[in-house]
């Protein structure tokens, strides 16, 4: 079978189905017409019929349109089928035709009532009703001219104009004429309706196509951005790099039907990205290499970091040529990982089909991203202020030791009381911890052991304890700190107050060995000591 024989077969059910929908309508249009016709003729027809009768002095004619009338209105008030009515219609407009042709012969308006009968079975029934209507006009005409010229039939109507072979030919020439016209025309019309309903129909098939291929796209998209909103969600939790890279490599794996998944971060002032994380075996080797790419290469990675945009690869020779360590990759989508205004990097993902990345779908794919870049820079800031908090309290630790170790080497801080020298087995250690760091302990012996409600209330005490000896210590040093101010500013005032610079040396010597208690206090100014050095 040829290929034009195949798609004539393939278009055969849609046109019989158009032409059998066109049937369908006309039939449904013409049966809904059917009444009221009836009703048109029965009522324009009395005016017809009352006029006629007065006027024929033939009791034939008369019986013939008064009999048509009454068929016609008995047809009309009982519900019969269409058929049925439409038969009476069109033998009544038969009959009257034929009865004004034998009372005033061809010339007569007998004509008109044939065309008529013509016109209604080609519109009312069907165009072939119409082809039998011409061939039965063009029979009476042919029966009834040779009796009428023959003299064997004479007309009802003695004043009626004689007609000559040559009329009757002419009559019947004319009605088959306009009667093939019409025939013609309502076909050609019945043929236009079907191809325009068949267009309707096709136009209305692709209508509902699109439609269908919008809502599949729709949902398709629809689910693609509540998979990428799961995947966000998801990883807004994380808060270490260590994590949160193979967390949403497997998400996006899941998701999205890849095979690998990378993350890349640039280094060396964005010269380079290197590989932070890649899934499975050859994410293995790469990051086991070291695999870092060319900033300013040609790659898909590369690309990505230049124009700062999503970049797919469908190309799967040049994909194996980037990465021979990935020969099943048939799509490759790399998307920048930016926030703000700071590109951090870029994540690599791979599939084994073909076109799976669209360019329609890059934005949502980059949304995806810019979620993961977010956490990312999340995770970034966390872990310095998470360093910073680590060396504030390494550097307050210090502070605490060297204070109470200065402290402690000034004054004898250790008290007790009870028998020193009584041994008991029951002995407990409580220490006195400031911020992790340890200043001091409570030591305890008892003969009975140490119950737990004991045990926490020394606890208690000892973190109270440790409280107050810190904030002691720390009103003793704001007072210390306060005196020697105030000092510092009696003896600025004093020096500023003397009169001479032989008064400013006299009163800063004075001073200083006053306030400090020292046995001996020597001020030289010099320019010489200032030039050795």
């Amino acid at each position: 079978m040829d290929r034009f024989s195949l798609n004539r077969q393939t278009a055969k059910p849609e046109e019989d189905a158009a032409q059998l929908f066109s049937r369908q309508f006309y039939k449904s249009w013409r049966e809904g017409l059917a009444l009221p016709l009836l009703i048109g003729v029965l009522v324009l027809g009395i005016f017809a019929l009352i006029p006629a009768v007065r006027a024929s002095d033939s009791v034939l004619v008369d019986s013939i349109f008064i009999s048509a009338y009454l068929l016609t209105a008995v047809v009309t008030v009982i519900k019969f089928s269409y058929s049925v009515r439409m038969g009476v219609l069109i033998l009544g407009i038969y009959v009257i035709g034929l009865g004004e042709l034998i009372t005033h012969g061809i010339l007569g308006d007998s004509l008109f009532f044939f065309l008529a009968l013509i016109v209604f079975a080609t519109m009312m029934l069907a165009p072939r009703a119409g082809i039998a209507a011409v061939v039965l006009n063009i029979v009476t005409f042919i029966v009834f001219g040779w009796l009428i010229q023959t003299g064997q039939v004479t007309l009802l109507n003695p004043n009626a104009s004689p007609a000559k072979v040559e009329d009757w030919i002419s009559a019947s020439a004319a009605m088959a004429m306009f009667g093939t016209a019409f025939i013609l025309g309502f076909q050609r019309l019945e043929r236009e309706f079907t191809e325009a309903q068949k267009q309707i129909d096709a136009t209305l098939n692709t209508l509902k196509e699109e439609r269908n291929t919008l809502e599949q796209k729709v949902q398709e998209r629809t689910a693609q951005l509540k998979k990428i909103n799961e995947i966000g969600h998801a990883v807004t939790s994380t808060l270490d790099l260590e994590e949160l890279f193979p967390q949403a490599a497997q998400l996006i794996e899941t998701n999205f039907q890849c095979y690998y998944t990378a993350f890349y971060l640039l280094e060396g002032g964005g010269k380079w990205a290197e590989l932070k994380y890649a899934s499975g075996d050859a994410g293995k080797v790469l990051k086991d290499n070291k695999h870092r790419v060319d900033a300013e290469g040609k790659s898909t990675v590369a690309k990505a970091i230049q124009t700062r945009m999503g970049q797919i690869a469908s190309d799967a020779a040049q994909i194996r040529l980037d990465n021979p360590l990935l020969p099943y990759t048939r799509s490759q989508l790399v998307l920048p990982l930016i926030v703000g205004d700071t590109l951090l990097g870029v994540l690599d993902i791979h599939s084994t089909k073909e076109n799976l990345f669209q360019p329609q779908d890059v934005d949502a794919y980059q949304n995806m991203a810019n979620n993961i870049a977010v956490v990312m820079e999340n995770a970034r800031l966390f872990q310095e202020a998470r360093q910073s908090l680590s060396e504030m309290r390494s550097a307050q630790r210090q502070y605490l030791r060297d204070a109470w170790h200065s402290l402690t080497a000034e004054l004898d801080l250790d008290y007790e009381i009870g028998d020193s020298e009584a041994v008991f087995g029951n002995e407990i250690r409580v220490p006195l911890a400031l911020r992790d760091q340890i200043i001091g302990q409570i030591q305890m012996a008892n003969a009975a052991e140490w119950t737990s409600e004991q045990k926490n209330l020394i606890e208690a005490i000892a973190a109270q304890a440790t409280l107050a000896l810190e904030n002691a210590r720390l009103v003793e040093e704001s007072q210390t700190t306060a005196m020697q101010e105030r000092l510092t500013n009696e003896i600025i005032a004093r020096i500023w107050a003397s009169p001479n610079m032989d008064g400013i040396l006299q009163t800063t010597v004075r001073e200083l060995g006053r306030s400090l208690e020292a046995t001996e206090v020597e001020i030289e100014v010099s320019m010489e000591g200032g030039n050795d050095q």
